[in-house]
């Protein structure tokens, strides 16, 4: 007879995904997901698979939150620099939070997996793109709006954005005080002006 689930699988991932943003994919136990997800070795075996699909399923369903939850707002009409800036400050305060300080589940995958992992390098780089696509959308709203130099390169630009959001991850995972990292994307958009 098959037991009823006890657990929903949707906050069991969100769970897991907080885990492996904080700890890394090497310093997450099976045990640590058990722990944080209240779901028996056997049940995320069941639904997930081992701990490598888990976390596949983990760092997919980050991505696309922080795709859904942050860059949807590139797509509006009249997406502007503030709608940039606005990205980055939420990343940061993520961060910095010091009573749950958040890690980035795509830093700790570049920096511990991608190296050696060229399917992973494939996952990230597709978000990279998507990243740099979202954040294009929203330059070129912003030089409809009049915000830009005309002569800027919009495509370069972006690329440049997605870069400052990973150097701004990595600069926070390190301590790097929130005030340098303002600091940080301030000047980058601040090249950007009209």
């Amino acid at each position: 007879m098959v037991r009823p689930r006890t657990y929903q699988p949707e906050e069991a991932l969100q769970r897991a995904v907080d885990v492996f943003a904080a700890k890394g994919y090497a310093e997450t136990s099976m045990e640590d997901l058990v722990n944080a997800t209240g779901v028996s070795r056997y049940g995320i075996y069941e639904t997930f698979g081992n701990k490598r699909e888990f976390f596949e399923t983990s760092l997919e369903r980050f991505a696309e939150n922080m795709g859904k939850r942050s860059f949807l707002r590139l797509l509006e009409p009249e997406a502007s620099l503030e709608h940039i800036r606005q990205i980055f400050s939420e990343r940061i305060e993520d961060m910095m939070c010091d009573s749950d300080p958040k890690g980035c589940l795509l830093i700790h995958t570049a920096m511990e997996l991608a190296p050696k992992d060229k399917e992973l390098q494939g996952v990230l780089q597709r978000f990279m793109k998507r990243m740099t696509k979202a954040f294009a959308i929203g330059l070129e709203s912003a030089k409809d709006l009049g915000e830009i130099r005309d002569d800027l390169d919009i495509r370069a630009a972006a690329t440049t954005l997605t870069g400052t959001m990973f150097g701004v991850a990595v600069m926070g995972r390190v301590g790097f005080p929130a005030e340098t990292l303002t600091s940080i994307v301030d000047t980058t958009l601040m090249g950007f002006k009209a």
